[in-house]
């Protein structure tokens, strides 16, 4: 018979359909762990209080540690068609080994505070992961921004070349992103950290249980000050996965650069082998899987963020079943997070750079179109003036099929006096990174101190 924690006031057992229906263990055994930590403080709590004594509250840390100890996360599919969730397979085994003590562990508590007090000391914990697996990924992009060094590409806009950049500036746009999300976390931790427990089903307990107590065991920053709010909202969830669906989007963006660049119409970038699949009929092929199942999945992410928007929309307070799909869609989001930040790491980390391919892609010279527009700025034309003149040089050479560089100096002045000789040294893509001034741009110097800054930072 399967094991639950009510059922003084049924007369008969559940259907097997709702069973199969309502059961959650094969979801929220991910809980294992945060929840055996939860009870552990909770027991020295109802000590502390007089419920449990001291030699009892003892005997049930002891029965979790030998929980904790014998059984992962793994082990408890063989139970989930016998409990009915990861509060009932915890009870049942602490009555296992402590005996009828156990029937007090959940003295002034109910499922509703605990199974969100479990979820945010989960949560809190893998926030630190997470923040862990982009430092890697950080990491592995600035040492492949060294290792580029002055290689130079052409910047995109519309898909369409615009100016010559520096590839590790590139990179390194996705290590800033990645730190914006690792702040962005870091503040979303802030809301995670506030302790429920004590708010009970919905009203709060008669019971003098040490919330403070509780607090300082568990780690978290504060008490719940609304009960209801304490069980019911899952805002704290759906901001997180907001934040992952922000990181996702960075993610996807960065698989899409890679995809394009290891596509034969740029030829930037060789993959390891290591990180790469063939294809079952075609033995040419070497598909960049990796970033496109981080592409793929990105959107599964961002479908989990609607799911737990969804869900919580038209709930009246307070607590209802509905609030048992809020785990799913995380815990997949967690494991889906954590695995694509390891092996993106690993293989950016490991690409090599197809240098001639890089060169060749830098030969279109509309690439220098804004340098000549600088260029004629700094010879006192103005702006739209210039920016008109440059346009014309443009499609002159576009219909004529001469390139820019191929233009004589005496066309050169019809479109404008000011005009010289010079106008012939901006065809040069070092020339031009180089002749950028501001903060953040793509000048070399400016990029090797942003890499050094990063090394730096990232060291802890």
């Amino acid at each position: 018979m399967a094991q639950k924690l009510w059922g003084g006031r049924f007369k008969k057992e559940m259907h097997p359909a709702l069973k199969c229906f309502s059961y959650s263990l094969a979801t929220d055994k991910e809980l294992l762990a945060a929840e055996l930590q939860v009870n552990e403080a909770y027991a020295r709590m109802l000590a502390k209080i007089g419920i449990l004594k001291r030699e009892e509250a003892q005997k049930l840390v002891q029965a979790l540690h030998q929980i904790k100890a014998q059984f992962r996360v793994c082990d408890l599919a063989a139970y989930e068609d016998k409990y009915e969730d990861i509060h009932t397979f915890i009870q049942m085994e602490l009555e296992k080994r402590a005996g009828s003590v156990a029937k007090k562990i959940h003295t002034g508590r109910s499922r509703n505070d605990l199974v969100v007090t479990s979820t945010r000391v989960y949560l809190r914990e893998k926030i630190k992961e997470i923040q862990g697996g982009l430092r890697e990924l950080q990491r592995a992009l600035v040492t492949v921004s060294g290792k580029a060094g002055e290689l130079i590409v052409p910047g995109m806009t519309h898909l369409r070349k615009a100016q010559p950049i520096l590839l590790a500036h590139h990179l390194l746009a996705y290590v800033e992103m990645l730190e914006e999300d690792k702040a962005r976390l870091q503040d979303a931790a802030k809301r995670v950290n506030v302790l429920p427990l004590g708010a009970a089903a919905l009203a709060g307990s008669a019971l003098p249980l040490d919330q403070k107590f509780l607090q300082k065991a568990l780690g978290f920053s504060s008490v719940a000050t609304n009960s209801l709010v304490a069980v019911s909202d899952r805002g704290f969830l759906a901001e997180f996965l907001s934040v992952l669906s922000i990181l996702w989007m960075h993610l996807s963006r960065l698989a899409e650069d890679f995809i394009l660049w290891n596509s034969e119409a740029f030829g930037y970038v060789e993959l390891d082998d290591a990180f790469a699949t063939g294809s079952s009929l075609m033995p040419q092929k070497k598909n960049p899987d990796v970033f496109e199942l981080v592409r793929g999945r990105a959107g599964v992410v961002f479908g989990h963020l609607q799911a737990i928007l969804t869900v919580q929309k038209g709930l009246p307070l307070s607590y209802n079943r509905d609030l048992q799909e809020d785990k799913p869609g995380v815990f997949d989001a967690v494991k889906k997070t954590e695995t694509a930040l390891e092996l993106l790491a690993l293989t950016v980390g490991s690409v090599s750079w197809h240098k001639k391919a890089i060169a060749r892609s830098l030969e279109e010279d509309s690439l220098f179109a804004t340098d000549i527009l600088e260029y004629l700025v700094q010879k006192k034309v103005a702006f739209a003036e210039a920016h008109q003149l440059v346009g014309k040089a443009v499609r002159c050479a576009a219909e004529s099929g001469t390139r820019l560089r191929q233009l004589s100096l005496t066309e050169w002045k019809k479109f404008s006096p000011k005009f010289s000789a010079d106008i012939y040294d901006l065809f040069d893509p070092k020339d031009s990174v180089r002749g950028k001034k501001t903060i953040g741009s793509t000048h070399p110097l400016r990029v090797k101190k942003e890499i050094a800054t990063w090394e730096k930072a990232l060291e802890a």
